[in-house]
């Protein structure tokens, strides 16, 4: 049981050294030594666990990928006719990710990883799409079809998704300038809660 353990808390501390590693050198900046060193671990668990440093790569994205996507955990869709509730279940996940974006210091850990991939997408990027951006894309443009009469394919609606995951996004992209001009050394509850209201009324359009 306890050889089990540790090959588990082994496997764990290795994806987390490859995120910090691959996010701040790149996957081919980033040597195997490394990150078993960075990980505490010997060089052999990286074969044993991912195969190679390409598997423990792919394995750190789809690591943040399922964390994210456990986080934001896109909400059951009301009925198709139910425009009270569509309009209640968007306010719900924007605020979810409001909060994930601003609060979760986690999210900044990941962030130099996911910011190479969406710069040069390969294989990694995939895992990010399929497991994590796309499911919350996708029910974000339809509620967002469904209160604009709209099918969720349609450009304007795709257009209009995007616009809104991004100003919430930015919120972490681009954390170090919004604070440094609000004199905040971090995201405090009250700053919180005013973004929330500013995406909040922004979502009113919909209503």
């Amino acid at each position: 049981m306890n050889q089990i353990a540790n090959s588990a808390e082994t496997r764990e501390r290795l994806i987390q050294a490859a995120i910090q590693l691959f996010g701040e050198h790149g996957f081919k900046g980033t040597t195997t030594r490394q990150l078993a060193e960075a990980a505490g671990a010997n060089i052999g668990s990286i074969a044993y666990h991912f195969t190679n440093k390409h598997g423990l790569y792919l394995a750190s994205a789809a690591y943040i990928a399922d964390e994210l996507h456990r986080r934001l955990a896109p909400p059951p869709l009301p009925a198709p006719t139910d425009r009270v509730a569509s309009f209640a279940t968007l306010r719900t996940l924007v605020a979810r990710m409001v909060h994930t974006f601003t609060e979760d210091d986690d999210c900044r850990q990941w962030l130099l990883l996911v910011i190479r991939e969406q710069v040069s997408p390969g294989e990694a990027f995939d895992i990010l799409q399929a497991r994590a951006f796309q499911p919350i894309q996708m029910t974000l443009s339809t509620l967002i079809a469904r209160l604009t009469g709209r099918d969720p394919d349609d450009r304007r609606v795709i257009l209009e998704t995007h616009t809104l995951v991004g100003q919430i996004v930015f919120f972490l992209v681009g954390r170090e300038p919004l604070l440094r001009r609000l004199g905040q050394d971090g995201y405090d509850a009250a700053t919180v809660a005013e973004i929330e209201a500013l995406m909040a009324a922004q979502l009113a359009r919909y209503a």
